[in-house]
């Protein structure tokens, strides 16, 4: 009998547990004539967010192969940072302030953890900012904020129009 019980109770959670799904319903755009929908979209230019302008030391690591905080793997042709605050799969502007060579990275690893730095940045990126040969160098990170602008769509269901 407790053979047949767990069993019973085992199915019962596999076919409930089948059902569940993780991804929220979609909102359909309204079918009703003459009505607007608001479709967001990303604006393609990021915009500078120079409130949370951070200066501070910089150094880069070479740790090539190796995976980062987010899974991925360091190459030597992307430029990628460690950054303790910043959000990971986020960009930011690294500006060389003793030669005013900067970049735009991607936000893939935590770090650094020595004292005095703000930022450890990927090979790639250290060789835009030519700052391979002093190693450390006085850097300004900008964030990169994206704002959705949404734009808005008038369909017509009898002509089939669509206007944006």
């Amino acid at each position: 009998m407790p053979l047949r019980r767990t069993i019973g109770i085992s199915f019962a959670c596999l076919v409930t547990s089948a059902c569940v799904t993780s991804e929220t319903p979609e909102e359909s755009p309204s079918h009703i004539p003459d009505e607007a929908t608001v479709i967001p979209q990303r604006d393609p230019e990021p915009a500078i967010d120079r409130s949370r302008t951070q200066f501070g030391k910089a150094a880069w690591y070479n740790f090539v192969g190796k995976k980062t905080a987010n899974g991925e793997i360091l190459d030597t042709v992307t430029p990628t940072a460690a950054h303790l605050s910043l959000p990971l799969a986020s960009y930011a502007k690294v500006t060389n302030l003793d030669n005013s060579r900067s970049v735009i990275v991607k936000i893939n690893d935590r770090g650094p953890y020595g004292r005095g730095r703000i930022i450890d940045l990927s090979p790639c990126a250290a060789d835009v900012l030519d700052m391979k040969h002093a190693g450390v160098v006085a850097v300004a990170i900008e964030p990169l904020v994206y704002e959705a602008t949404p734009a808005i769509a008038a369909v017509q269901t009898f002509d089939a129009t669509v206007t944006q």
